[in-house]
């Protein structure tokens, strides 16, 4: 179980990162929507990464239990964020990389989902 949580950590990251260089192609609009729906996203990453490490910790330190309701929490704060995101997308007009946001939503519904 630690392995595949770490796997499966390691490869949220890696979409994380993946959206944060697409969001950055995204061309900020000045309208409200698009400022709103990035300060939520970077808001909720922030403490679904915080709640990640956490779980982590929990398992190395062979508490499973514990480290199942971080990792709830953590994918509950990354799918808030990543829905966040598709719509700043949207709101920005932006089609580009959308699919891709959406594969890492999957990514973190199946995390919230292994426990």
């Amino acid at each position: 179980m630690k392995n595949r949580f770490s796997f499966i950590s390691k490869i949220l990251v890696l979409i994380i990162l993946v959206i944060l260089l697409s969001a950055g192609k995204a061309f900020a609009s000045s309208t409200q929507d698009f400022e709103k729906y990035m300060d939520t996203w970077n808001e909720k990453i922030k403490l679904a990464s915080q709640y990640l490490d956490e779980a982590e910790n929990e398992l190395k330190n062979g508490d499973a239990i514990q480290g199942c309701i971080k990792q709830k929490k953590a994918a509950g704060f990354g799918i808030e964020a990543t829905e966040s995101l598709i719509k700043a997308f949207q709101a920005n007009g932006s089609q580009d990389d959308i699919e891709n946001i959406k594969t890492g939503l999957k990514k973190w519904e199946e995390l919230r989902d292994f426990c």
